[in-house]
């Protein structure tokens, strides 16, 4: 791996300045020596390189008075930094082709080292810092280093083990718990029927607009078709997603738990529950298979006040199609009975509500360890100093730029974890 960021060299300060010149250029011999690093992944890329500082600052340790500690501790926080970001982007990007590569750990490293050159230079060159800052730096690094996840191991307070040197069985724990954690809050099938619902309902609104725009043209049967055509499909993708909903749960539960499990048939069945018990969401999951002619579409202009856009099911097309042998439902006789065709837009209004409590208890079952998985997450946040760890990351030399800034967990995920002991 060969770097081109410019480092300064050496200029023979060793013998001139004490422990700052020779650090100085052990902090040059180390730079190229990152170059020489042949790495995997990141992770082993920042273990390489921190045992090659760490060793060199525990064979010998700088006074505890001079600028060198500054060197010594500021590289080291460089490293742990990298470490952190690597394991917060593996934690965070599912795409294994997207996560952080180790050439971009390099480069991150030699520049965040490049700025601590840089003011090693200026030392050299003017002068070191009082031995009052040099003491306040010493203490703040040590506590920035504390926070990212390393522990002293010796009382000079510069030897770290390695920063968030996670086993492969930890690893394997933080990623699934966090996984199901994301998978759970994100709740993939029940938003594709919500953005489906709020598409459909944009549709509305529009052709509201246009009958108010074009002074509520209603009679032009081109333009009523297209409107016809727009909300058919807007609520096509609606059903749809409601069908996909019932599949796709059914299936992760076949897929956690086995197929025919008693897990996939207890979500199974909260869905024939939710069927027998709720008039809008079983004549709306019929609607699926059912022929767009089923559906009667109103438009109706008002020379004063706001025009009327609404659907209705067509009672006894809907009837006809639902009346076959063997079904327990749809009952079509609940439809004739009616007095007038109810409004599908009325009836997704009065069905959310029962899909987000029946998604609560869907996830019930797919997850039942989410106090363990809430758990494991926690202790993965405090494995780099909860908030004050973030903190000390975005405080880095060289912050500023990618990937330094560290990337940040789903806030989804961590607002449900902040909030979990209220919501038992």
């Amino acid at each position: 791996m060969h770097g081109h960021d410019a480092t300064t060299e050496s200029s023979g300060f060793a013998g001139d300045t004490g422990p700052l010149g020779v650090w100085t250029d052990r902090l040059d011999a180390f730079c190229a020596a990152l170059d020489a690093i042949d790495a995997d992944d990141p992770f082993d890329y920042c273990a390489d390189a921190w045992e090659i500082w760490q060793g060199a600052a525990a064979a010998d340790p700088p006074p505890h008075d001079d600028p060198a500690i500054l060197v010594v501790l500021g590289t080291l926080q460089a490293l742990a930094h990298a470490m952190t970001s690597a394991t917060l982007d593996y934690y965070r990007t599912a795409d294994v082709r997207d996560r952080m590569t180790p050439s971009a750990i390099h480069t991150s490293i030699k520049r965040c080292l490049g700025t601590l050159r840089r003011e090693c230079g200026r030392w050299l060159d003017e002068g070191g810092p009082p031995a009052d800052e040099i003491d306040a730096r010493t203490v703040a690094l040590t506590a920035s280093l504390q926070a990212s996840g390393a522990r002293p191991t010796v009382d000079a307070g510069i030897t770290f083990d390695k920063v968030c040197a996670l086993t492969d069985s930890e690893n394997k724990r933080y990623r699934e718990a966090y996984g199901r954690l994301r998978t759970m809050v994100n709740r993939e099938s029940l938003q594709r029927i919500m953005i489906a619902s709020e598409t459909l309902t944009d549709v509305v609104t529009g052709i509201v607009l246009d009958l108010q725009t074009t002074h509520g043209s209603t009679f032009d049967e081109r333009i009523n078709d297209e409107r016809r055509r727009k909300i058919g499909s807007a609520l096509a993708a609606v059903t749809a997603a409601l069908h996909s909903h019932r599949q796709q749960s059914v299936a992760s539960a076949s897929k956690a738990f086995g197929h025919n499990s008693p897990q996939a048939r207890a979500v199974d069945a909260l869905f024939d529950d939710l069927a027998e018990s709720s008039f809008d969401y079983r004549w709306l999951s019929e609607l699926n298979d059912c022929e767009s002619n089923a559906l009667r579409y109103q438009f109706t202009a008002r020379r004063h006040g706001e025009p009327h856009v609404d659907v209705h099911l067509d009672r006894e097309r809907m009837a006809t199609h639902a009346n076959q042998p063997g079904r327990r439902w749809p009952a079509p006789d609940e439809l004739t009975a009616l007095s007038r065709d109810p409004s599908v837009l009325d009836m997704l209004a009065g069905v959310q509500p029962k899909l987000t409590a029946l998604q609560d208890q869907i996830d019930t079952i797919l997850y039942p360890t989410v106090a363990e998985d809430v758990a494991a997450v926690t202790e993965l946040i405090g494995r780099f100093g909860g908030e004050r760890g973030l903190d000390a990351v975005k405080s880095a030399p060289g912050s500023t730029h990618e990937p330094w800034t560290p990337p940040h967990l789903s806030p989804r995920v961590l607002s449900f974890v902040r909030t979990f002991g209220e919501r038992r």
